[in-house]
């Protein structure tokens, strides 16, 4: 007897995911609990505006994520936090209990996934081993002077200084289906004048119950953010105004592209040498170059106030700290530096970039009333077809002696810090990431006409920059670059980036001109593992140009019940940009089945969402990748790899003919196939089992001579 199965595969992903339009219930990744009600627990990690009463370092960036938490009957908000705590095995919390209840002082996130994880406040520390469940209670810690024992991790502590504030939906009844939205005020509204105790940003309120008492209903979402500071009494000192007034609602998370975390790594780090700098006040500082491109500026031509840098307001003069930004090389000069890490030459980096440099480049934008600044509205803004910039030379090497020099860079592309939110047509604190390149076609395309908004939406995640690909100049890697001006002319620098591979839960763009210079593949790595390739995805042909988003599923209450042991699960969409377009393309897709599968592939299935259920297209495996390949597919949508159990076929005789036993697994289709030559395959019978209990199989026609049998499972 042989018994062969059919498979599929999916794995349970993690997605970082950013602070981008609302992520829905259906679109979490982490989900805890049993039950058909559903709640949701945001964190954002995000610095105060006063850092009165405390020491904590500001956290390493400002980053949002999310998790789910099943139910039924009475649930309160500790009961989903603690269950969510002792789920995920990254986050981890420092509470304290008393007669009233827990208060979170403490919320880590360890980012590197190595299960090496604590606190300590400089006298006492605690490990890992020191929390149970994820939490430790009532430890003898200084809250306000606590750290993350390792680097990296997400981190923020308080209780006498800014401390963690809780916030949930508005209205405070449950029924919402998406993250609420803390639309575009910037801080919240407070409802209650004399005491502040209660108010509203958006769809979020500050909650007026602690953890304990908050009772979740279906669709409820807790959400916490780090307070804007510490409690002070004294009515004359910022902070009390920054604690009464400047609270932030945690943002909705979103899985359209990944939330930039800041690794200084990822930046030139060091001045090796430099010649003919500016000499004038602010432009004369070669170690303005240093780390990773400007966000805001200090405008005084603008009334004294504080810009983003955008397209259309590029940097210059000081940060808001004092900090300069930016240094001009003149002609014949040069600035050259070691990068944070070694740049590799990896043909995963999207478009096959690997480096970035930033400069002070910008589009002239029509239709603006006075000086550009953030009041501008980027909606009606329409953009010039040219580039105001400077002519630039890049050179790589890997031991600053030998160097490869790129040809001459007409204009640095511009970039942009932040998102602009297109719905509510302003801007928002998310940051775009620095270390992500922008589509190469960007560079050639024609602005001219579009609204700032429009030529942002291409961006996709991206901070902007012109990327330069290591493959030119023949070196593996590299860990020095040295940018002079073009001939006859001057150049301003403002940051040099090493590229990062985008994971699963980005989005990348593909275009038509993408095909035609040989760029077809889109790679999508492992958030915690960028050495390892989830998915990739080859076009065959796209109409135009088209935004591809990735998100990892670990649940499918959405879908149809996957039979099997799910390997790995993603959904993929291409949408046209503008989305308002439609889009056709052709393409074919690689899927990790994850580390831990061993076997040859002959038990495992795809299984494709159309919409109303699953189905099976033919696929290939792939040992050497540990991946499954999927050809000619026009309609990217949910994925699922899994791995059909081998049921276990034994025969007993009996009269008439011999009876087949196994036991089942649920939602699959069991066919008992004959054979007398172990060539040709008859059917016997077909079963497709509503439990697990035994099943009996009988062959009523079996032949008088010798035959073979083989039990088929198919989902």
């Amino acid at each position: 007897m042989k018994i062969k199965n059919v498979f599929a595969l999916a794995t349970a992903s993690f997605a970082l995911v950013s602070t981008v339009p609302a992520i829905s219930l259906d679109d979490i990744q982490i989900w805890t609990g049993s039950g058909t009600n559903r709640a949701a627990l945001v964190i954002e990690w995000n610095s105060p505006i006063v850092f009165n009463n405390s020491t904590v370092a500001a956290p390493i960036a400002n980053k949002t994520l999310v998790w789910g938490y099943r139910f039924n009957g009475t649930a309160t908000g500790i009961q989903m936090f603690n269950a969510i705590l002792g789920t995920d095995p990254r986050l981890y919390a420092v509470e304290s209990v008393d007669e009233y209840g827990n208060f979170i002082e403490a919320i880590g996130y360890n980012l590197k996934a190595d299960g090496l994880f604590g606190v300590t406040d400089g006298t006492n520390s605690f490990s890992a081993s020191a929390f149970v469940n994820g939490a430790i209670t009532n430890p003898v810690l200084d809250v306000d002077a606590a750290s993350p024992l390792h680097s990296g991790d997400l981190f923020w502590s308080g209780l006498d200084g800014p401390n963690w504030s809780l916030w949930n939906e508005l209205g405070d009844s449950g029924g919402f289906s998406t993250s609420p939205d803390r639309g575009s005020s910037q801080y919240w509204t407070p409802t209650d004048l004399m005491y502040y105790s209660a108010g509203a940003q958006g769809q979020w309120e500050l909650a007026q119950a602690g953890l304990n008492s908050l009772a979740l209903t279906n669709g409820s979402w807790i959400g916490f953010s780090v307070a804007a500071a510490g409690y002070d009494a004294n009515p004359g000192d910022p902070a009390t105004t920054a604690f009464d007034l400047d609270e932030q609602a945690p943002p909705s998370p979103d899985g359209t592209y990944v939330a930039y975390v800041c690794n200084t790594n990822d930046f030139a780090v060091q001045i090796i040498s430099t010649n003919n700098i500016d000499t004038a006040s602010p432009y004369n500082d070669p170690t303005a170059i240093l780390n990773r491109p400007t966000l805001q500026f200090f405008d005084p031509y603008d009334g004294d106030v504080t810009d983003r840098v955008s397209i259309i307001d590029p940097p210059y003069n000081l940060t808001p700290a004092g900090s300069k930004v930016i240094t001009e090389i003149k002609s014949g000069g040069q600035i050259t530096v070691e990068m944070g890490r070694k740049i590799y030459d990896d043909p995963n980096n999207p478009y096959g970039t690997d480096l970035i440099v930033y400069g002070n480049s910008f589009f002239s934008a029509f239709g603006t009333s006075g000086t550009v600044s953030d009041e501008t509205d980027l909606n009606t803004a329409t953009l010039s077809s040219g580039i105001y910039g400077h002519a630039t030379i890049v050179s790589v090497s890997q031991d600053g002696i030998n160097w490869y020099t790129y040809g001459t860079t007409s204009v640095l592309f511009p970039d942009n810090a932040f998102r602009w939110d297109d719905p509510n047509a302003s801007w928002t604190y998310e940051q775009m990431n620095p270390t992500k390149p922008l589509n190469p076609f960007i560079y050639t395309n024609n602005f001219a006409g579009q609204t700032v908004a429009s030529g942002l939406d291409q961006f996709i995640g991206a901070a902007g920059g012109t990327g330069y690909d290591l493959k030119a100049s023949g070196f593996p890697w590299i860990q020095y670059v040295r940018v002079q001006p073009g001939p006859g002319t001057y150049t301003v620098i403002d940051a040099i980036a090493a590229v990062d591979p985008v994971v699963v839960g980005d989005a990348l763009s593909i275009t038509p001109d993408n095909l035609a210079s040989g760029i077809t593949n889109l790679v999508f790595q492992a958030p915690y593992n960028t050495g390892q390739s989830l998915i990739s995805i080859n076009f065959d042909s796209v109409s135009q140009l088209a935004k591809v988003s990735t998100v990892g599923l670990s649940e499918f209450s959405s879908f149809a019940l996957v039979p099997g042991v799910v390997a790995s699960a993603y959904q993929i969409k291409v949408a046209a940009v503008p989305e308002t377009n439609g889009v056709a393309y052709q393409a074919d897709i690689g899927l990790s089945v994850g580390t831990n599968y061993t076997g040859n592939g002959d038990d495992l299935c795809v299984l494709q969402w159309n919409g109303t259920n699953w189905c099976s297209p033919p696929f290939s495996f792939n040992a050497a990748n540990q991946e499954v390949f999927v050809a000619g597919l026009t309609n990217l949508s949910a994925f699922v790899v899994t791995q059909l159990p081998r049921p276990e076929l034994s025969i007993q005789a009996s009269t008439p003919g011999n009876n087949f036993q196994f036991t089942p697994s649920l939602y699959l289709t069991y066919i008992l196939e004959r054979s007398l030559d172990l060539v040709t395959w008859s059917p016997v019978c077909t079963n497709t089992p509503a439990n697990t209990q035994h099943v009996t199989l009988q062959d009523p026609a079996q032949p008088p001579s010798r035959a073979f049998y083989r039990l088929q499972v198919h989902p």
